[in-house]
């Protein structure tokens, strides 16, 4: 049996340790409903359930057997989806690019099965953009020019790195729930998640490009308007990174 159990930090292990849900077994045979019904494709399936540990933490609880991608390392036996995954959400961590928060992730292969368990943070305090563009009390426009400024600079951080997210819709990116007060927004109040597909390519324009033009076709909540916005603060942004990067330098 080929086996692995990764904790992003010893915080997080702590975490899991306290709830007595801390190795593999434990999670992949908890007594819990599926939040979405499991994708089934080509022999295998993937599927996620929502649970609230003893202490009060809301978590998110993936789990997945024989539901493989294949990669450039791994290009004929592939690897989990989770799994890619859980190693996108931690680059974009080490970049301090705000994303969901992994907790745990372990993979058991046996017996000719490979089964994946991926653990995140539920974020009770966000909704997504579409949601929130929806909602009747964020109709101020003060408030949503400050909410767009802030998703396009998170972008642009993530761009600056070459990372293209790949399926960069509304519904992936997830925004505080509650507006502060003054209505002020920064890039690390924003979200990314969704991160399976989420890549590095070889120019920051080029992924921008593609991210953006999803972006503008698949969040039916910004008017016109508001779309030239978010490109304009977009642009103001990456000019802002690309300044950041040369001091760097």
């Amino acid at each position: 049996m080929i086996a692995r159990d990764l904790f992003p930090d010893p915080v997080a292990r702590a975490l899991l340790v306290a709830n007595g849900l801390s190795d593999f077994d434990a999670w992949w045979s908890l007594p819990v409903d599926w939040h979405e019904e499991p994708n089934e494709r080509r022999g295998g399936w993937s599927g996620v359930s929502r649970c609230v540990l003893a202490d009060g933490t809301a978590v998110f609880l993936k789990r997945q057997e024989n539901h493989l991608c294949r990669t450039l390392r791994h290009p004929w036996r592939g690897i989990p989806t989770f799994y890619r995954e859980y190693q996108n959400i931690a680059r974009l961590r080490e970049r301090r690019i705000a994303a969901v928060e992994a907790l745990y992730y372990g993979d058991r292969r046996m017996g000719g099965k490979w089964r994946a368990i991926l653990v995140t943070r539920a974020l009770d305090s966000f909704v997504s953009l579409d949601d929130w563009n929806a909602a009747p009390e964020n109709a101020d426009p003060e408030r949503r020019r400050a909410l767009i400024d802030a998703v396009a600079q998170a972008c642009a951080r993530l761009h600056r790195h070459r990372w293209q997210h790949s399926c960069l819709y509304g519904k992936h990116l997830f925004v505080p729930r509650v507006a502060p007060t003054p209505p002020t927004y920064r890039h690390d109040d924003i979200r990314f998640i969704d991160l399976e597909k989420l890549r590095q390519g070889f120019s920051r324009h080029r992924v921008g490009a593609h991210d953006l033009d999803q972006l503008m076709r698949h969040t039916p909540g910004w008017s016109e308007t508001e779309k030239t916005l978010f490109k304009t603060a977009y642009r103001r942004w990456q000019t802002a990174e690309d300044r950041q990067a040369t001091d760097e330098r």
